[in-house]
């Protein structure tokens, strides 16, 4: 019996950086609202007769074999297996796995891969132990054993993106962690769809590095820290309002605010090179353009009047960026029992 598993990555519109504790906390709560697309991590679990874990990375071309009593100790912080060895671990299957993975994102692509391999993993995991834990848990202990293998702290709104799917708005507050799925018109998603344009710009990132660097900048009340960290939590506000009445105008103006205060955060969100891919998409037509994650590289989400998606596309590419033409996906988490 072997388990296949995959898990949708994510675009985020507004409200990075806000589902880390405790900054949230210190806005006195927010939203944080993203899309999956249909670019996915993908697990297949296959079991062996022996006790040995082997981890193939089909995407990086890379493998580590480790027998229990290795896979129990753990491997060394900032190993390319690390987060999966750690997941593995915490699940404790009853025999040995071969556990194969393959990201269709790029490598520091920002759109959560490493959030959605981690739901996938632990999904499968959780259909091969015949355990049955519900999302939440999934999300919650997936959470912690990331930031346990970063030694940082990291945000959830990836683990909502990849379990559930589709259009999702993220309350972080006190009382703890609330999920809305938008349940939009299938018109309006298909007029983002054909507005929406995401491009890799060639620049990989480390989220963690970037949002340890604004949580510490908003405690030591650097610059304007903690004036562009709130307007974006008021800007994250009115694009729910913005979603929900199926605005699109009031969306695209609202995706330019963020970035606005976004890439004002701190030095490096932006580069001379995203600036230049972004005002070459706006002089072909583009309406707005935000860094997914926390910037600094990664990916690029771009909106469009449809007639123009082929021409704001080229101008990407004139400086650059890989175009990389996906879709809102609908569907979440799947996970799939397969014969022999």
């Amino acid at each position: 019996m072997k388990i296949h598993a995959k898990a949708p990555n994510r675009i985020d519109l507004s409200g990075g950086t806000l589902d880390i504790y405790p900054l949230y906390v210190f806005v006195d709560g927010g939203y944080t609202l993203n899309a999956a697309i249909d670019l996915y991590s993908e697990v297949t679990l296959t079991p062996r007769s022996d006790e040995r874990f082997v981890f193939v990375s089909e995407d990086l071309d890379l493998h580590l074999e480790l027998s229990r009593a290795e896979l129990q100790a753990g491997v060394p912080q900032g190993d390319i297996f690390q987060l999966l060895v750690e997941i593995v671990r915490f699940y404790e299957p009853a025999t040995g796995l071969e556990i194969r993975t393959r990201n269709q994102a790029p490598k520091g692509s920002g759109l959560g891969a490493s959030s959605s391999l981690l739901i996938a993993l632990s999904g499968a995991l959780n259909q091969y132990n015949r355990t049955y834990m519900d999302g939440e848990s999934l999300i919650r202990y997936g959470a912690d054993l990331e930031a346990r293998s970063l030694g940082i702290p990291t945000g959830k709104q990836d683990y909502y993106a990849a379990l559930y799917g589709g259009l999702s708005a993220i309350h972080f507050g006190v009382e703890g962690v609330e999920h809305q799925n938008l349940d939009l018109e299938g018109s309006f998603i298909e007029k983002l769809n054909q507005s929406l344009l995401v491009s890799f710009t060639g620049q990989s990132h480390f989220s963690g590095t970037n949002n340890w660097g604004m949580l510490k900048a908003y405690v030591e009340n650097q610059g304007q820290t903690r004036e562009h960290l709130h307007a974006i939590r008021q800007t994250s506000e009115k694009m729910l309002d913005a979603l929900m009445s199926e605005d699109l105008e009031q969306l695209v103006h609202l995706i330019n605010e963020e970035w606005h205060n976004r890439k004002s955060l701190a030095e490096g969100v932006s580069t001379p090179q995203i600036d230049a891919m972004m005002a070459a998409a706006q002089a072909a037509g583009a309406w707005a353009s935000k860094i997914c994650g926390a910037g600094g590289g990664g990916c690029m989400l771009t909106l469009c009047p449809a007639g123009l998606k082929e021409q704001v596309a080229k101008a990407l590419e004139s400086q650059g960026a890989q175009v990389m033409h996906h879709r809102i996906a609908s569907q979440g988490l799947q996970v799939s029992v397969l014969a022999d």
